[in-house]
């Protein structure tokens, strides 16, 4: 404040003190604002600044007063204002709590800075040990693929090798030429083979003279089309030795060059093609025996059909005239008589029995085949009521299991199960029950099976062999009636079917007889 403010009769003193009172004056609204500012935002500040203003207002309007009294001489009343200007407003604790505030403030943003940097540097440490341990890895990670591509590099070179090492002990000859017919590489074979090496062109070999097969080779990289199993013939060596050869072009190609190559394997088949050769002539031998051997069964067959036919007239008459004779001589005939009447009877009843199954057997031969369903259950059913519609006396066990639908000719499929049941029956007959089991085997994706099993008098193994044959007998006929054209006709009749027949025994505990008929022909 100017010190005319306070009256012209002021002394010295009073105008100095009024000349720095208003420099104080001017001072300190600016610094107050300044610190308003300063401490915008923490609220608590700004209240105790509104009062340190307020004390600071408060203090001036009284110092101005005491400034006035003692501008007047009233000093005593000027120092009392004083006084009550410092009492009444103390502004040093509102400076004071707003230091302690301030530096709490700053003690408080001190230790946070302090926290952050330790944070700072705590961060800095663990980025620093991520990279360490990324370039660790990184490191770690480079390390392994060089080894692995060491080893693939080992390894592959480890297959060139035994590539390298095939191709040089095949037997076949094998080559890669250029388009232009040029050996790029080949093995030992090929060389051995065609006298030809490495840079050697393909077309100067004597047995590379075909230009339409050398055509074909030069556009195989072209039309990318290759050739399959190529057969020529070639002349090899300085001999001309003439050599069947079967070749193989395909194009391939190869990491080191732009255009494609051709890959060349040649087999010898030279050895086949005699072997060939040599297997037509032989089959042209035997499809001449074969005629032979058919034009001998035809013409045996129909001897024994003619022979057979022409028998049976003068048998039917030795039996009408012996059974005359017998009925002629009547009780009149000695007893030796009538012993060799019995026996010219009985033998010639025999004999006429031998000549029919001898036509039936020749029959089967000739006979078309006529394939249809059969119920194999029904069938054996009908068979075994027939064969035994004429047996009161004799005790029978059947077992007849489930059996399936073939297709076969049915005329000669039901003649195999009169001959295999009436056989069963015939050789159990010694039996106080006879047990006769009739069944299927399993069935496999070939053929059925299929078998007739008796507790008769069997039979020794050793002489199974005989047991199909024509007139091959294992008993004698007065032990056993029969022919023995039974098991050779069952025999031919599967063997038309494409089927087969064996037979299992053990001497007085029965036999088992087998035979199959293929699954291909039940579905047809």
């Amino acid at each position: 404040m100017e010190a005319s403010a306070f009256g012209a009769q002021s002394d010295p003193l009073s105008t100095q003190a009024a000349h720095r009172y208003g420099e104080a004056r001017a001072r300190y609204a600016p610094l107050l604002q300044k610190l308003r500012d300063l401490t915008r935002d923490n609220p608590e500040q700004q209240e105790r600044i509104g009062m340190l203003r307020a004390e600071i207002e408060g203090r001036a309007k009284l110092f101005e007063a005491a400034l006035i009294e003692r501008a007047a001489g009233r000093n005593t009343e000027a120092g009392q204002g004083l006084e009550t200007a410092v009492t009444r407003f103390p502004i040093d604790n509102a400076l004071k709590a707003i230091v302690d505030n301030e530096e709490h403030l700053v003690g408080a943003r001190q230790e946070t800075v302090e926290r952050r940097a330790r944070i700072g540097s705590w961060m800095i440490g663990a980025v620093s040990l991520i990279q360490l341990l990324l370039l660790a890895a990184v490191v770690w990670g480079s390390e392994k693929q060089l080894r692995q591509r060491l080893v693939a590099e080992a390894t592959a070179r480890q297959a060139v090798g035994r590539a390298q090492l095939i191709l040089a002990t095949v037997r076949e000859p094998i080559a890669v030429v250029t388009r232009d017919l040029k050996l790029l590489t080949c093995n030992q074979a090929f060389t051995d083979y065609y006298a030809l090496g490495q840079d050697d062109m393909l077309s100067g070999s004597a047995a590379w003279n075909d230009p339409v097969l050398l055509q074909r080779f030069s556009d195989v990289p072209l039309t990318r089309r290759e050739i399959w199993d190529y057969e020529l013939t070639q002349s090899i060596g300085a001999s001309g030795s003439q050599r069947h050869v079967v070749i193989n072009a395909r194009p391939m190609q190869l990491p080191e060059a732009d255009e494609q190559v051709i890959l060349l394997t040649i087999s010898d088949i030279t050895a086949r093609k005699q072997f060939e050769a040599q297997v037509l002539e032989l089959n042209r031998q035997l499809e001449g025996k074969i005629a032979q051997i058919s034009d001998s069964n035809r013409e045996l067959e129909a001897f024994s059909y003619s022979v057979s036919h022409d028998l049976r007239a003068p048998l039917r008459h030795i039996t009408g005239f012996a059974e005359k004779l017998q009925r002629h001589l009547g009780e009149n005939a000695d007893e030796e008589t009538r012993h060799y009447s019995e026996v010219v009877v009985s033998s010639s009843r025999r004999m006429s029995s031998l000549i029919e199954d001898l036509l039936t057997y020749s029959r089967l031969g000739r006979h078309a085949m006529r394939f249809r369903g059969v119920d194999m259950q029904s069938m054996v059913e009908e068979v075994r009521i027939a064969l035994t519609s004429s047996i009161e006396d004799r005790r029978i066990v059947w077992r007849i299991a489930p059996l399936p639908v073939v297709v076969a000719d049915e005329n000669m499929i039901r003649l195999v199960w009169q001959n295999l049941l009436d056989n069963a029956m015939k050789y159990s007959a010694s039996r106080e029950e006879a047990v006769i089991e009739v069944g299927a085997g399993e069935p496999t994706p070939l053929e059925f099976t299929f078998y007739v099993k008796d507790n008769g008098v069997g039979f020794d193994m050793a002489y199974a062999d005989k047991l199909f044959g024509v007139f091959q007998r294992l008993h004698k006929a007065s032990q056993f009636a029969g022919t023995g054209i039974g098991l050779a006709s069952v025999r031919r009749i599967v063997s038309r079917h494409g089927g087969r027949t064996w037979a299992e025994s053990v001497p007085g505990e029965g036999a088992t007889f087998h035979f199959s008929l293929p699954r291909s022909q039940t579905q047809a």
